[in-house]
Order: C-alpha cells, then structure tokens, then sequence
C-alpha cells in the first residue's frame, strides 16, 4: 500500500468513497436522513474540489484504487479521514494514521484533533486520542451527534 497526495482529478474519486462510506459504514449510528444531509446525492462538484484543494488530502492506494484518504492542517486538525467501506479493517486507517503523524511532526505540532463520527469514536481512541467534549452539530437541517476528540504529540 502506497500513501500520497491526492491529485486534483481525483477528488470526483474523493466524493464518491467519502459519500458511499458515509451510507454504508456510518449507517448503523445515524438515520438515513442524517446520512442525506451529511452526505447528499446530488453535490456542487465545484464545491467540493475547491475545499479538497483548500485541505490538501491524501490518499491511500491499495491495488490501484484510493483505498482511503484524510489531512491533517497546520492547526493539527484531522478534517477528513475516510476509509472506503470495502477496505475496513485491513489497515488502510493505520496506514494513514502514519502518514498523519509523519506529517505532525515534520510541522512540528503538539497535538491533533478532529469532529469525530460515533462510527469512528472507537478507532480514534485506539489511536491515542481521547474525547475533549461531545457535540451535536447541524448539517443541511439535521443534527448529528459526534465528538471533538484530541491527542496529545508530545
């Protein structure tokens, strides 16, 4: 498995691993409707390549596809990180949970955090982090339920 910066023509790929995660995975913690309005069929493509452009992801490659993808920001915010629900659990997450923390460090930050799923609570922990508090945040007129959650690097 390979880690790298996502390309620009990629990022159509990006929305479709990102939207079908979301309906498969996040399925058995949020209602359809939350899932909709946090992941809506239809999308601005524009929209969407501009704020991968504003990120910087990158993307795992497992058997020439993009197995994966996430960032972290110079602030140490994770704001994606998604594991294509037909490559859970064979190690694509800490594939990329390596590449976070080799690029962490190469900017120097102290800790990290992210707005996690109640999907993805269990495997952030694993990854050292802890619940900084809960949140219930409002997307397209639904709320959903997740955490803000920080580790510490030093």
């Amino acid at each position: 498995m390979d880690v790298r910066d996502a390309l620009p023509e990629e990022y159509p790929q990006l929305w479709q691993l990102f939207y079908e995660t979301i309906h498969s995975v996040n399925a058995r913690e949020y209602s359809p409707e939350q899932l909709d309005a946090w992941a809506p069929a239809e999308i601005e493509m524009s929209r969407w390549e501009a704020r991968m452009a504003s990120i910087h992801p990158f993307v795992a490659i497992e058997e020439h596809e993009i197995a994966g993808f996430c960032d972290v920001q110079p602030d140490g915010l994770i704001d994606m990180f998604f594991v294509h629900h037909q490559w859970q659990r064979r190690g694509v997450g800490r594939m990329l949970f390596a590449e976070i923390e080799r690029r962490a460090e190469a900017m120097k930050l102290t800790s990290l955090h992210s707005h996690v799923s109640l999907t993805a609570r269990s495997f952030f922990e694993a990854h050292g982090f802890s619940v900084e508090e809960p949140q219930q945040v409002t997307i397209n007129g639904q709320t959903l339920s997740n955490f803000l959650m920080r580790r510490s690097l030093n």
